[in-house]
């Protein structure tokens, strides 16, 4: 599970900044409070803010700091990495990105992180901290010095050497079979980032699932009915591709049909139909339809399926997903069931985390969320970022926010910033 996330000097973040999944010491909502031995962690965290103002630059950031390390098996010592600096100051942009993240793996709680620029790693390290104990360092990196610990990390012993500059060194010792740095890099597989706007990338995904009746397929299908959103099943099998699925999926011009029916001869593609009631002249149920879901379906209805997929494994199995702007297309209440699913204890019971942003502000609403979930993204005079909670907010005489206000009715009056400034 994650505990915090620190990153400094990235797109629109000059300074450091945390976002953090540490529960405080309030009342509301405690029966959503996950506890991993000594840590109470949050199942759930949200941004608000302005266009432009950064809130997909913090799910960016965990991103490219997990695809920086995921990545980095495949560099070539002289590839460049991805290198995303404050731009609009004459110092920060000569400057590293740094990220830094602590999670918890088997109940033990790992630091990891990194500062690097265009061509290689500034610094590198690891920590660790078994419950009961002191916190351990595992490495340390800067540019071509090594400390690595004997005892801790023995794995990472006389590898040092064998590291290009623009490798990070947890990837090389776990592409040799290191045991701690390969389960530090399947828990980075384990985060997963979607777009709430395009969910057509993950619809494969979610189609497997049904056609092959994995784990969270029947959990998808009791929350479409549980949501109402008009079918009663959703039939996927595989076919072979054809000019009537190519017709039926895009508009081609005709000199690319041929074309492309060649290169897809014999490819095996998922067909997804929705099934509906077929009623008489009184209403009653007289048979049943299906339909080609994407000429049938609502876009909500649509991205609700194709989501379900990447949803439901995630709290299957007790991971990570990140959704920018998870409300798009989406009715207020279906993006509010999508959070309860989270929220829910007798649901997610494997510890799985939900990092969204959105524009839907009915879900400012203590009954649905804690103060320490709600963080707000806001740009200062100098176009730098700013990233805070709720909870954290002080007013203007320096109190900090109760938990009967209405929060809702005060973001949108310009309570806690982070709304548009429309002159």
């Amino acid at each position: 599970m994650l505990i915090n996330f620190t990153f400094q000097n990235f797109r629109s973040f000059r300074d450091e900044k945390t976002l953090s999944l540490e529960a405080g010491s309030i009342k509301e909502l405690k029966e959503s409070v996950i506890t991993k031995g000594t840590y109470r962690l949050l199942p759930v965290a949200v941004m608000y803010g302005a266009n432009s103002s950064g809130k997909s630059n913090v799910l960016m950031a965990l991103m490219v700091m997990r695809n920086v390390l995921l990545e980095s098996v495949r560099l070539n010592p002289k590839d460049e990495l991805d290198f995303q600096p404050f731009k609009l100051n004459l110092t920060s942009v000569h400057e590293p990105t740094s990220f830094e993240i602590q999670f918890l793996l088997d109940d033990v709680k790992y630091r990891y992180g990194f500062d690097y620029d265009k061509t290689h790693i500034c610094k590198e390290w690891l920590y660790e901290k078994c419950e009961g104990q002191r916190e351990f360092n595992l490495f340390l990196r800067v540019d071509s010095e090594f400390e690595v610990s004997k005892s801790r990390f023995p794995e990472g012993l006389g590898k040092e050497s064998a590291t290009p500059a623009n490798r990070l060194f947890v990837s090389l010792v776990a592409q040799l079979n290191g045991a701690k740095s390969m389960r530090i890099l399947d828990w980075f597989n384990n985060c997963n980032y979607l777009s709430g706007v395009d969910s057509r990338g993950y619809e494969g995904f979610t189609l497997k699932m049904f056609n092959e009746h994995l784990d969270g397929c029947k959990q998808a299908l009791d929350f479409f009915h549980h949501t109402q959103l008009g079918f009663n099943d959703l039939l996927v099998t595989e076919k072979i591709f054809s000019d009537e699925t190519l017709s039926g999926k895009m508009q081609v011009p005709d000199a690319l049909r041929t074309k492309l029916m060649e290169e897809l001869k014999g490819v095996k593609v998922m067909e997804a139909k929705t099934t509906h009631n077929i009623y008489d002249e009184n209403g009653n149920v007289n048979g049943i339809a299906s339909f080609d879901k994407d000429e049938m379906e609502s876009e909500g209805t649509k991205k609700i399926i194709e989501m379900s997929g990447p949803i439901f494994d995630t709290l299957k199995f007790g991971k990570i997903l990140i959704i920018d702007e998870l409300d798009a297309k989406l009715h207020p209440l279906l993006t509010r069931s999508i959070l309860q699913l989270f929220m829910d204890s007798e649901i997610n019971t494997n510890g799985a985390q939900l990092i969204f942003a959105t524009y839907d502000t009915t879900l400012l609403n203590l009954a649905y969320l804690r103060r320490d979930q709600i963080w707000f993204t806001e740009k200062d005079n100098t176009e730098s970022t700013d990233l805070y909670s709720l909870l954290e907010f002080k007013d203007e005489r320096g109190a900090k926010i109760r938990n009967d206000r209405s929060v809702q009715k005060d973001y949108i009056n310009g309570r806690y910033g982070a709304i548009p400034f429309l002159k």
